[in-house]
């Protein structure tokens, strides 16, 4: 029998189950190797993980239907992918969980979407690594720790660090033993989709949109062209940088953040781009800004540079959270929700509502003030410790942070 093995992470278990169970069809286009797994991902709302299934593939498939268990009350989205010795090798977009008791969802895995600037991994340590290979070295990273390790001459699959820490893979998992400490279980992860991807010149002379089917090209002296998909190849061999060529462009990313403009906003992506039928090249940014805000929500901490009193008896903490090009959150008493979009460089949070509760007049006015904000907002910045600044120009017009609630 086929082994299904199904993870439920901690943090979905204050949420009640549908009684309901969904069904997913798994497809791509070449037939599995005797390798290969599949493996689906549930997320919340801020993206983190709350369900995951793999399962076996027989060799020369190129489809599954896949029995799904009931979905935790938080779960957002869904997500597929094919793992291959550790690695994956096709994945789906991102899907939205709608409608917990029908049917589906389709999922189509593609080679183009499974691009990735790192492997990930997921352990049993609760920690999610990030593992880059470069000339045989292996560099293991997360946001608290990171690990140079290198062939162990004695076992293949084993790679150690000065510090003794050692990562031995085997198949589809992987064991990571720190300095000192005891042997952890590792599973592979889906990379967060990278396509449809926007890029821009830094002096915004060009304009390149590649999706999962085609890219669009806009370049001066030269027609807007289009490349389909069978046009266009990627390499991305989890060492910082994805290259993809179609026709006449070659175009390089790496995981390096950039700027177009000091008032504007940061993208997650530096990019490169050539083309040469018009011998240019040219530096530029790529992704979307919001890939770097977006998640968890931001607890607001000081407003048009005044700092916001501390006593949550006195001003409950106001938040904001971006998904999905929304933003939402509350105010010091009502709950709001708007459009957040960037184009050419500019952010801008508009069509904003509120919910309309009776409110205290200090602190309505505060809220009033808060809604302001993001309205005159032009870009953002993100400081060393991971504090997000909002821009209007190049004046801060608020400041939040992540994290537990209760440091307000």
């Amino acid at each position: 029998m086929p082994r299904v093995l199904a993870i439920l992470a901690a943090l979905s278990l204050p949420y009640a189950a549908h009684a309901q169970v969904r069904t997913a069809y798994l497809s791509w286009d070449e037939g599995a190797r005797a390798t290969t797994e599949a493996l689906v991902v549930i997320r919340d709302i801020e993206g983190a993980h709350i369900l995951t299934l793999r399962n076996d593939v027989e060799e020369g498939a190129q489809s599954l239907t896949l029995e799904m268990p009931p979905l935790p009350r938080a779960a957002n989205s869904i997500q597929a992918g094919l793992i291959d010795e550790g690695r994956v090798v096709r994945q789906s977009l991102l899907i939205p969980v709608s409608d917990r008791a029908a049917n589906g969802p389709e999922l189509q895995l593609r080679a183009s979407l499974a691009l990735g600037f790192h492997d990930i991994w997921h352990c049993d340590d609760g920690l999610t690594y990030e593992l880059t290979e470069a000339n045989g070295t292996l560099h293991l990273q997360h946001p608290a720790g990171e690990w140079l390790l290198r062939p162990d001459d004695a076992e293949q699959e084993l790679f150690r660090s000065e510090d003794g820490t050692s990562l031995r893979f085997a198949g589809n998992d992987a064991d990571l033993t720190k300095a000192g400490g005891e042997e952890t279980p590792c599973q592979p992860g889906l990379f967060r989709p990278l396509l449809p991807l926007e890029s821009l010149g830094r002096d915004q002379s060009w304009r390149i949109m590649i999706g999962a089917q085609e890219a669009l090209i806009d370049l001066p002296g030269l027609e807007a062209e289009a490349i389909r998909e069978s046009g266009l190849t990627a390499a991305a061999w989890r060492d910082g940088q994805i290259t993809i060529r179609g026709g006449d462009l070659r175009f390089t990313l790496t995981s390096q953040r950039c700027s177009l403009d000091a008032r504007g906003v940061i993208y997650p992506f530096s990019a490169s781009m050539v083309h040469g039928e018009l011998s240019v090249s040219s530096e530029g940014c790529g992704g979307s800004p919001l890939r770097l805000i977006d998640g968890a929500s931001w607890y607001v901490d000081s407003i048009f540079g005044i700092p916001l009193a501390t006593d949550k008896a006195e001003k409950p903490p106001m938040t904001l959270q971006i998904a999905e090009a929304q933003i939402s959150g509350r105010g010091t008493c009502n709950r709001y929700v708007g459009s957040a979009q960037v184009e050419m460089g500019q952010l801008t949070f508009t069509d904003l509502g509120t919910t309309r509760l009776a409110c205290p007049i200090h602190r309505q006015n505060l809220e009033l003030r808060f809604l302001d904000a993001l309205e005159v907002t032009t870009g953002f910045d993100l400081t060393a410790d991971g504090r997000l600044i909002l821009l209007a120009g190049n004046i801060p017009v608020l400041t939040a942070f992540r994290g537990q609630e209760g440091r307000m």
